[in-house]
């Protein structure tokens, strides 16, 4: 009988166990974009130039558009583009038809995009032109 009780026991105490085990997804791409990212550094022509407070804001994607913010520090205004993620997240393209909150008007090469940090890199008339974000 006593070894009944302990091994019924232990299976109950197993079958609690495992159910209380959660497997968490990890977050997709999209889910990673969506936030306030700040602009830690850009970098045009080798010179790294310090974030200043300036920001993009990427909000979730309703069915029909994705949306978003920028904001630019030095001037105090702030602007709304629209963006597509490839559905690889390999690039971004981010349309941004005015010079309010900066302009992004562009298709962004994506070097990194984790929960935390986002490095995106795009061609001007005077070359590479990289961005370093952080998630606010």
């Amino acid at each position: 009988m006593k070894k009944r009780f302990s091994l019924l026991s232990f299976l109950a105490l197993v079958m609690v166990l495992l159910s209380s085990c959660e497997t968490t997804e990890p977050p997709t791409p999209a889910e990673n974009l969506t936030g306030k990212w700040i602009i830690q550094s850009s970098e045009l022509l080798g010179a790294v130039i310090p974030g200043d407070g300036s920001y993009l804001r990427f909000n979730a994607c309703t069915d029909t558009q994705c949306t978003g913010e920028d904001f630019e520090a030095t001037d105090g205004t702030s602007g709304t583009f629209t963006y597509d993620l490839s559905d690889d997240a390999t690039t971004i393209t981010i349309v941004d038809t005015t010079n309010d909150g900066g302009n992004y008007d562009a298709t962004w090469d994506i070097l990194e995009l984790t929960e935390t940090d986002f490095r995106i890199e795009g061609n001007t008339l005077f070359g590479s032109f990289k961005v370093e974000m952080t998630k606010e």
